[in-house]
């Protein structure tokens, strides 16, 4: 049988265009195996236990990963090679929906048809040749199908790398952050980067800091909401500008939750935290528009 070792997982966007798991196939036993064809599934799972699972993506190769040769194994030999999964914004989507703050747990199925020929220890041949349909099991465990989690700072930083936050976004044209706003998008990324790790608390306060600092940002000291959306809004009708500062004073006192300091704590969950985060994107995105 062969077995599969996942030595690193990477987004490449340059290039490829996806996220990258690095792979090294193994053929540990005494026999020659020329491989006809592979085929890797992604799978979602709720832990390392398994249970019901979720299928998310095919994963295709990356063929500048693969040598000429690489289909012929002699025994307890290895081949290197990159499975590519091309990604949609839905499929991040679903995974997010479903991890819900926790670490993401995948399944790794495969299905390989080979052509093998049994070996005895001193390499004669032993038996006739014949095509086998196999999977590869895990290095590891020895285990099939082969689960994995990714952690939470690995993951984001995927996210990050490729620039996805929600879908709801990905649909929306979302403005470049002008120059005053630096402190502010710095304050988001802070907020997604909790959200993902599932630190609703810190989330909400980053979201609360990246309205705090917006006045000082723009004008140099600290005015007040009023001011800040008057600047912002300026040539805007009075009655949009009040609505706006409304909108934000309700956001901010929203995401001041996550602060705890008056009166018992508010158990906040992923659900929560998504709403600050997008909302904090969204009403900082209409501000910053020219």
């Amino acid at each position: 049988m062969f077995y599969l070792q996942r030595t690193r997982i990477t987004a490449d966007q340059s290039r490829i265009g996806g996220i990258v798991f690095e792979c090294s196939l193994q053929n540990r036993q005494h026999r020659h195996a020329t491989l006809i064809s592979q085929e890797y599934e992604l799978w979602l799972t709720k832990d390392m236990n398994g249970g019901h699972a979720r299928f998310v993506s095919r994963l295709s190769f990356d063929l500048t990963s693969i040598s000429t040769d690489a289909a012929a194994f002699t025994p307890q030999s290895a081949r290197g090679f990159k499975l590519i999964w091309h990604f949609t914004p839905s499929q991040l989507q679903k995974i997010e929906d479903f991890r819900e703050g926790k670490e993401p747990h995948f399944e790794l199925r495969s299905r390989l048809l080979a052509y093998v020929r049994y070996c005895t220890m001193d390499g004669k041949p032993h038996g006739d040749p014949h095509y086998a349909e196999e999977s590869a099991y895990d290095t590891d465990t020895n285990g099939y199908p082969i689960r994995f989690k990714i952690d939470h700072a690995n993951w984001a930083g995927i996210l990050e790398s490729i620039g996805f936050r929600h879908i709801i976004l990905q649909e929306l044209s979302i403005p470049t952050f002008p120059p005053a706003f630096g402190r502010a998008e710095n304050h988001l990324k802070d907020a997604w980067s909790h959200h993902r790790a599932g630190r609703e608390d810190a989330a909400l306060m980053s979201c609360f800091k990246a309205f705090e600092c917006l006045g000082f940002s723009i004008a140099g000291a600290q005015i007040p909401r009023a001011d800040a959306v008057a600047h912002l809004m300026s040539g805007q009708e009075e009655a949009k500008r009040k609505r706006i500062e409304a909108l934000w004073d309700t956001l901010t006192s929203f995401c001041h939750l996550g602060r705890h300091d008056r009166g018992a704590p508010v158990l906040l969950t992923h659900a929560d935290g998504e709403l600050a985060v997008v909302s904090t994107t969204m009403l900082l995105s209409y501000l910053a528009a020219p």
